[in-house]
């Protein structure tokens, strides 16, 4: 398969973009780069005395994030010129590297209080400047077997259910904490986080899955479901009808 390129893109119109980024990087690290400059950055790892910025931007273009891009095989990076065979076995390594290094941080993750499940998402959520929904879960133990974002809008509670529902799943949860961030500095929870906390509930349940809580962070501050004991109506709310539509039954 030929090579997608662009020729006008690959002018060098970016010089000294390199050590630029580098400087910048031992300054600050990571922080101030957006996802491009991200992969650019890593792209100058494995072509030295190229400028890299050209093929970061076709990259971020066709598979349309840093993910897309560390996640997508070697053989279609490969296709995208200015991607050799060593760029393209770099960037997928970097995808494994992120998987590999968050499942030794989640050995010793351990959610068995509400205090541990805030601590925990307080961390997480610290790290994501939009707002994100995100669901953490747990075995028997509390031990924290998956962590990840969540599709969807959270204003229009479009959360992709059926993405929540295989995830729980796929690990054979035992229990799921949510949590999302409210970027107005108001923890109140909206009525639309209230329908969705409730459908969550209607759904996990008779599958055998416990919600341990739902939590809304704006800054330092958060609202628990749990503690306010909101969860635990929404449970008696859904125990109630699924015993009321199994009493019909026998009927």
């Amino acid at each position: 398969m030929s090579k997608i390129k662009d020729a006008e893109v690959d002018k060098q119109i970016h010089d000294g973009r390199r050590e630029k980024l580098r400087t910048t990087f031992q300054k600050y690290g990571l922080e101030t780069f957006n996802e491009t400059q991200v992969l650019e950055f890593a792209l100058g790892m494995t072509v030295p005395r190229v400028d890299t910025n050209p093929t970061a931007h076709r990259l971020m273009n066709i598979f349309g994030s840093l993910d897309g891009v560390i996640s997508a095989h070697p053989d279609k990076l490969r296709d995208v010129g200015g991607v050799g065979p060593q760029s393209a076995n770099f960037l997928h390594f970097l995808k494994q590297f992120v998987t590999y290094m968050m499942g030794i941080e989640r050995k010793s993750e351990k959610i068995t209080s509400p205090t541990d499940a805030v601590e925990l998402l307080r961390r997480l959520m610290k790290t994501y400047p939009v707002e994100h929904f995100i669901m953490v879960c747990v075995d028997k133990g509390g031990a924290v077997l998956l962590h990840d974002k969540v599709r969807g809008n959270i204003d229009k509670v479009d959360i992709n259910l059926r993405e929540v529902t295989d995830m729980a799943l796929r690990v054979s949860t035992s229990g799921v904490v949510f949590a999302h961030n409210h970027l107005n500095g108001k923890t109140d929870p909206s009525d639309a986080d209230m329908r969705l906390t409730r459908s969550l509930v209607n759904i996990l349940t008779p599958l055998g899955v416990n919600i341990i809580d739902h939590i809304i962070f704006a800054g330092e501050k958060y609202y628990s479901f749990f503690a306010t004991g909101i969860l635990d109506v929404f449970k008696r709310e859904y125990k109630s009808f699924a015993t009321s539509s199994f009493n019909n039954s026998q009927v």
